[in-house]
C-alpha cells in the first residue's frame, strides 16, 4: 500500500510506502499530525490514527476509524437547525462592525483609566463590562443571526452614546456612526435574502 503526506511546508509528498513513512518518523520528519493520506486528494488524517504507524508513535493501534467515520458522515444531523437564513459572504458591514470594535478597545481603555481613580469601581466597572461585550458580538458578529445581531448593535450604539459621560469621547463617536448605519445594513440584507 502506498500512502501521501502534506508537509509541515503545505507540500504533498508521496508515493511512498509503509518502510518509508516508520524511517521519516523515526527522523521527526513525520509527527503524529502530520496529515496521511491514501491518495494523493485524501481523505486526510492523523498519522497516528492509522493502525499501521500507531506502534511508531508509542501508542496502541487504534481501531480502524474510516467505517465510523463514514458512518458519522452519512448520518443526518441531530441537532436543532439554525433558524435564521446563511450569514451574508460580506456580513457584517464595515461600518458597523469596525466602529464596535474600536468603541469596545476605548471603553475597555477608559475603564482601566478610571479604575486608578476615587470613581473607579463606579465607572469603570460598566465600561469594562460594555468594551468586553462589544468585543464579544464582534468576533462572533461573522456566525450570528444578522438580525439579532443589528439589534445587539444598535443597543450597544445607544450605550456607546452614553459613555460621554465618562469623558470617553471616541465611543460616543463610534456609536453614532453605527446608529446611522444600521437602516442601510438591514436594507442590504433584506435585498440578499
Amino acid at each position: 500500500m502506498t500512502y501521501w503526506i502534506i508537509g509541515g511546508n503545505g507540500q504533498t509528498f508521496g508515493p511512498v510506502d509503509l518502510a518509508t513513512i516508520h524511517r521519516w518518523v523515526a527522523e521527526r520528519r513525520v509527527i503524529s499530525t502530520t496529515p496521511v493520506g491514501q491518495s494523493a486528494t485524501g481523505p486526510w488524517r492523523d498519522a497516528a490514527l492509522f493502525p499501521e504507524f500507531a506502534s511508531a508513535f508509542g501508542a496502541e493501534p487504534m481501531p480502524d476509524a474510516a467505517p465510523a467515520e463514514a458512518a458519522h458522515r452519512a448520518a443526518p444531523p441531530t441537532g436543532p437547525t439554525p433558524s435564521f437564513a446563511a450569514v451574508p459572504a460580506n456580513w457584517p458591514p464595515d461600518m458597523i462592525a469596525i466602529p464596535q470594535l474600536i468603541s469596545g478597545i476605548f471603553n475597555i481603555v477608559a475603564a482601566v483609566g478610571w479604575a486608578f481613580t476615587c470613581f473607579g469601581i463606579i465607572l469603570s466597572i460598566p465600561l469594562m463590562i460594555l468594551g468586553v461585550y462589544e468585543l464579544i458580538a464582534y468576533s462572533r458578529a461573522r456566525t450570528a443571526d444578522p438580525a439579532k445581531y443589528l439589534e445587539m448593535s444598535k443597543t450597544y450604539a445607544v450605550l456607546d452614546i452614553c459613555t460621554i459621560l465618562t469623558l470617553n469621547f471616541a465611543s460616543p463617536v463610534c456609536g453614532i456612526v453605527i446608529l446611522t448605519q444600521i437602516p442601510a445594513a438591514r436594507e442590504r440584507l433584506a435585498a440578499q435574502r
